[in-house]
């Protein structure tokens, strides 16, 4: 995950903000005691997003109080009490960001391998204490990831395509959030969407990067808008698509009933994923006006 799904700060109560932070620093704390202190690295906001959800459709009460730090150790910070509630959350990470740097070292040249091998030999042996707690996730993402794979292999020009397996993953990942069978479809839903809404938004975000080192990117296959620069067409298209997704993911979303952290979910969802978006746009513009300022 890629730390796209994260709050709108400036329409967030203090309150709030410091309850989200709670909950960040609480799955930072889960991750280092069930899955060692290097796992503890690959915390982001996007899977904060998915602890959050976690939580808050959960019956029990959730407590919080003044702890530690690794980060900052000499002063204490809220964080959730007993934060057993995000296992789930915690081993759903573990298990893609393995799969994560596998897929990452495939698309690597030989000496840009080194560092994901280096990443994927810390996370080993969280992924197989993960895998064994849900094998069937584990599975089911592995074979997402190899469709995956062969999509970019075979250069897919087609953004619903190439952005089925990562919206399948978080699709299934989301739905082992409930036992609900109809909160279970609810969820599924509202994953394939975000999933979808992820990819998309980082496929966007590395445009440039892609396209200097001839990498896969479905929103520049067979487009020359990108090839002077130019990519207020792949803009276009690309936000377009975003709308798209971000209006059917707040359609399943209110179908959700949660038992608390609305307001902070409600954040994220109608504001934090948008603007999240529109900061890649302004970041692209403020290079375009520089080159041709230049």
């Amino acid at each position: 995950m890629f730390g796209y799904v994260k709050p709108f700060k400036p329409h967030m109560r203090i309150c709030e903000f410091e309850t989200y932070n709670a909950v960040y620093c609480g799955l930072c704390k889960i991750l280092g005691k069930n899955y060692g202190l290097m796992s503890r690295m690959t915390l982001s906001y996007d899977f904060a997003f998915l602890g959050l959800m976690e939580l808050a459709l959960k019956d029990s009460e959730t407590e919080f109080e003044p702890q530690r730090c690794i980060v900052h150790p000499l002063r204490r910070k809220s964080c959730i009490k007993s934060p057993d509630g995000l296992d789930y959350t915690a081993a759903a990470a573990s298990i893609l960001i393995y799969n994560k740097i596998t897929d990452d070292i495939a698309d690597k040249r030989f000496l840009g391998k080194l560092p994901p091998l280096i990443a994927k030999l810390a996370a080993t042996k969280a992924y197989k204490k993960a895998s064994a707690k849900y094998p069937e996730l584990s599975e089911y993402i592995s074979e997402q990831m190899k469709q995956q794979n062969k999509l970019e292999a075979e250069n897919c020009k087609s953004i619903d395509r190439a952005s089925e397996p990562s919206s399948n993953i978080l699709a299934e990942i989301a739905s082992y959030l409930s036992k609900d069978p109809n909160e279970k479809r609810i969820l599924h839903r509202f994953g394939y969407l975000l999933g979808r809404f992820i990819y998309i938004a980082d496929a966007f975000d590395d445009l440039e990067k892609d396209f200097r080192s001839r990498g896969f990117n479905p929103l520049i296959v067979g487009d020359s808008a990108i090839h002077d620069l130019n990519i207020k067409g792949v803009q276009k298209k690309t936000e377009d698509s975003i709308n798209f997704t971000l209006g059917a993911l707040a359609d399943t979303y209110v179908q959700l009933e949660l038992k608390r952290f609305k307001p902070i979910t409600d954040n994220i969802v109608y504001l934090g994923l948008k603007n999240s978006f529109y900061d890649l746009i302004k970041k692209k513009e403020a290079k375009i006006k520089l080159q041709e300022e230049g």
